[in-house]
């Protein structure tokens, strides 16, 4: 697989065994007609563009589901995640798989509720994101009138400056200096 590559598994749907590989160019290999359970649409489409930015993720990636993922997404980048990939969902305006990565390390993986089988529930995870800069962050939430769960605050116990809002389907997100 050449270097940007993605190969999407189709774990994504609770199987393993096709593999779609996607060049830094965009082009996508692999794609039969067994491939097409990524969505039916790759295979219709054939041409369909996939692309990420081929910057490897090696850590713990977390997996948020929402009732409204494109609306989530839009909250995400605003606070300052930049999407990687987007692969849309077999209904009109859902998301099958996206993953959004955060520009100091990490990366959060987002679907539409009902898209695969999966045990997380919308507004029920809690995600701890590192930043040098949690003040500006907090300036984006505000702006998107994010609800205040913990205000911006000094740690006194451990060194960190903090805050925790909640996303529009209640998942809160904690940005911290601290990074253990």
């Amino acid at each position: 697989m050449s270097a940007p590559a993605l190969t999407l598994a189709r774990c994504l749907r609770g199987r393993r065994s096709d593999r779609i590989d996607l060049g830094s160019d965009g082009s996508v290999s692999g794609v039969t007609e067994k491939s097409a359970g990524l969505g039916r649409r790759l295979w219709r489409e054939r041409a369909m563009t996939i692309s990420n930015s081929g910057q490897r993720q090696p850590s713990i990636w977390a997996s948020v589901v929402s009732d409204d993922a494109r609306a989530l997404l839009d909250w995400l980048l605003a606070i300052g995640f930049s999407q990687d990939l987007l692969i849309a969902g077999e209904r009109d305006g859902t998301i099958h798989h996206c993953q959004v990565d955060w520009p100091e390390g990490g990366r959060v993986m987002l679907s539409s509720t009902g898209e695969r089988p999966t045990p997380c529930r919308p507004g029920t995870s809690s995600l701890h994101v590192v930043t040098a800069d949690p003040d500006a962050v907090m300036s984006r939430a505000r702006a998107l009138g994010a609800p205040v769960v913990h205000e911006l605050t000094d740690q006194v116990d451990y060194p960190s400056r903090d805050f925790t809002v909640a996303d529009p389907d209640g998942n809160h997100w904690t940005f911290a200096t601290f990074a253990g």
